[in-house]
């Protein structure tokens, strides 16, 4: 086959793949249920290669396809499916559907069910700022140089870098509410809240509430986003005002794994991007999908993370 026979064919079999993913996806709006994932507009598209379906275990891809497609054996579905007598979340009596069990039953809540999950990201999250914080040490901007050009010729225009914040400061403080419950730093400003991480630079008076972490149903992300932004809102305004730089960075990592865009902007504000930035949301994505799938497997026994 001559090369323009082979373009053409390429050609052929790409419009072939659209037409098929473009009635593919217009029937998935379509689905009340199953094609709620074409309504995550703030959740980052999740590529799953091959590669990663060979190294993968089986029931994780399982777990992923059928908790995407809300098609797990909830008591909801069961019971739609009539294959069970009743809906009921097997901890309570509220309907069992599988946003019910992973995101908001309250007795799995007070039980801490959440809270562990919640800490499994957050330290994902937290080992990766402080990855950035060491390489921001060794990386900081060099000084500005001055470009000559030549009589008649037209500079060149440079290229723009975002250093991100961590290359701001050097002697960064890392605060993780892990463990031991954080305290917000009495001497910036006063109150009762407890952000998951904050950086504060002395030196630079800069104090960076950064990660306040959610790990909330897909559906419900830029819901989730502007509640955080709002409970911080008084927390930054009060450092401002006392002289320090402050901001705060929601970050969210669905229950299902999938990383809202809030989660890439904050990792890009903070410095941490290419390699690291991937890694960091590969890790994130993989924790908060397999603790997920933990709490769906002991969803109706009595609770021990250990």
């Amino acid at each position: 086959m001559d090369i323009r026979g082979k373009e053409r064919r390429r050609l052929v079999q790409e419009e072939v793949r659209a037409v098929v993913e473009e009635m593919r996806t217009c029937k998935a709006v379509g689905m009340k249920q199953q094609g709620a994932w074409t309504r995550w507009e703030n959740a980052v598209e999740r590529k799953v290669t091959w590669a990663d379906l060979w190294k993968a275990e089986s029931h994780r891809i399982q777990f992923l396809i059928q908790a995407v497609y809300d098609v797990l054996p909830s008591p909801s579905n069961l019971h739609t499916w009539d294959k069970a007598e009743s809906s009921a979340c097997p901890l309570c009596s509220k309907r069992g559907t599988l946003e019910h069990i992973l995101s908001s039953c309250a007795r799995a809540l007070g039980e801490g069910r959440y809270r562990w999950r919640h800490d499994q990201v957050l330290k994902t999250i937290a080992e990766a700022v402080s990855a950035g914080v060491e390489w921001a040490k060794r990386s900081r901007p060099s000084k500005q140089t001055i470009a000559f050009v030549r009589a008649g010729e037209q500079p060149t225009p440079a290229k723009r870098t975002s250093a991100g914040i961590l290359t701001s400061a050097r002697a960064w403080q890392l605060l993780v509410d892990l463990e031991g419950q954080l305290k917000f730093p009495n001497h910036i400003a006063a109150t009762t809240l407890r952000p998951d991480i904050v950086l504060v630079s002395e030196s630079t008076k800069q104090v960076q509430v950064v990660l306040e972490m959610t790990v909330p149903w897909e559906d419900s992300l830029e819901e989730d986003f502007e509640r955080k932004l709002s409970k911080y809102a008084g927390l930054v305004s009060n450092c401002q005002q006392a002289g320090w730089r402050a901001r705060c960075l929601p970050v969210q990592v669905g229950c299902r794994g999938f990383v809202a865009r809030s989660s890439v902007r904050a990792f890009r504000i903070l410095g941490i991007e290419g390699e690291r930035k991937r890694r960091a949301i590969r890790s994130t994505t993989d924790v908060a999908e397999r603790a997920s799938r933990w709490l769906w497997l002991k969803r109706g026994e009595p609770w021990s993370h250990k």
